[in-house]
């Protein structure tokens, strides 16, 4: 059963962000920002009312955390641009934020704002890996922003259970020049972070983080963003391997980076 009417492709709906305001970007423009990320959040079955409202709340802390605002100003642009998304099974998707410019603390704190707005686009629903994929991938065509890296971040606490192959959807994606990272929640399968490495990740740079529970999605994330908004590789090397150039020093922590 499907929340919304439609999947929400939202095809030229893009938002830029100028002093904390949403302003449209005019069709056909190309806006240079360091990041095009898209943040694909899992709603299907395992996730419960109170786990989405900690991925919901964890997300906008995130974006108004001081160490992401640091590091979006220290890219070379200073500015990334960001659309979330939320998936459940083979045609379940719908973009809640469409893409949005952050280019500082005020339209990082608004762009928090809208996220800590969401309400659950899906009131049931499977969980397919793949379809979440195509979706996102199909978000960068003709998105109004031009940058050297395009992410997509995929957040799930389970395996794919419906839809096609999850390795044609991977490389459909990285056909696309699209790198896929992922933060897992390890409540219910202890070796997802595996699973993902495995099957899921790729592209330049790629990495899964875990979280061993809801209650540490927000430091999680927190650190995830740090590592894609931070990360500047430094060569292309084979599926979910890559070199680490930059990280922002409140990024290291609880990662194991000596």
């Amino acid at each position: 059963m499907e929340g919304r009417p439609g999947i929400g492709w939202l095809a030229g709906s893009v938002l830029l962000v100028l002093a904390g305001g949403l302003v449209p970007v005019a069709a056909g423009a190309e806006v240079p920002v360091d990041l095009e990320l898209v943040l694909a959040i899992d709603a299907s079955d395992s996730v419960d009312g109170a786990e989405y409202a900690l991925q919901i709340g964890g997300l906008a802390a995130a974006f108004r955390d001081a160490a992401v605002h640091r590091a979006i100003a220290d890219g070379p642009l200073g500015s990334i641009a960001v659309a979330v998304v939320e998936w459940s099974g083979r045609y379940q998707q719908f973009v809640q934020i469409p893409w949005t410019r952050i280019d500082g603390p005020a339209a990082s704190a608004a762009f928090a704002d809208q996220i800590a707005g969401l309400g659950r686009a899906f009131d049931s629903g499977v969980t397919s890996i793949s379809g979440a994929l195509d979706f996102a991938a199909a978000q960068f065509a003709d998105n109004g922003f031009v940058a050297a890296r395009q992410v997509i971040d995929i957040s799930s606490d389970g395996v794919q259970n419906q839809g096609r192959r999850i390795d044609l959807a991977r490389e459909a994606t990285l056909a696309r020049d699209v790198t896929i990272n992922a933060l897992v929640i390890l409540n219910e399968m202890p070796d997802l972070e595996e699973y993902f490495g495995e099957r899921v990740i790729g592209g330049f740079g790629a990495f899964v983080m875990a979280a061993n529970d809801y209650p540490d999605y927000p430091e999680a994330i927190r650190r995830k963003l740090l590592r894609e908004i931070g990360e500047a590789p430094v060569s292309r090397v084979q599926d979910g391997a890559g070199q680490l150039a930059r990280l922002p020093p409140d990024a290291v922590i609880g990662l194991g980076v000596p």
